[in-house]
């Protein structure tokens, strides 16, 4: 009777380049900053925690999930010495989300707010700002 033994071949690189891959991939994607302001059911506004721009460029996404409801979301630039600056707005309807582009300035700081109308008991919703 003849029995085969599978060669197995050891490569040892392998495992480890595709950890550093994974690693950098991960890297990049969290470069980014990310400012979200969450309207749960019962708020009717909401405040993202201000996050840096490393680059120039940036989004604000807002979507609105609510029966009949809106999400009125804004980009805030934060000025240390003078009220805040708006530097993009957006309005998200029920099953919507709007996607806004705008300049950042690097080394500024951005956050996210979201507003809805007031009362409205079964909203959820977000203003997403992402910067990088």
């Amino acid at each position: 009777m003849v029995v085969n033994k599978a060669r197995k071949t050891k490569a040892k690189g392998l495992p480890l380049f595709i950890l550093v891959l994974v690693l950098s991939i991960a890297g990049s994607v969290y470069a980014a900053g990310t400012s979200i302001a969450h309207i749960s059911p019962g708020a009717s506004s909401a405040t993202g925690t201000p996050v840096k721009a490393t680059g120039a460029s940036g989004t604000l996404a807002v979507s609105s999930s609510g029966p009949a409801f809106y999400v009125q979301g804004y980009a805030k630039k934060q000025i240390s010495w003078w009220p805040d600056s708006t530097v993009a707005s957006a309005i998200a309807y029920p099953s919507q989300t709007v996607k806004k582009s705008f300049t950042a300035e690097n080394g500024s700081f951005y956050y996210a707010e979201a507003y809805t109308q007031a009362n409205a008991t079964s909203i959820y919703g977000e203003a997403k700002v992402t910067v990088n």
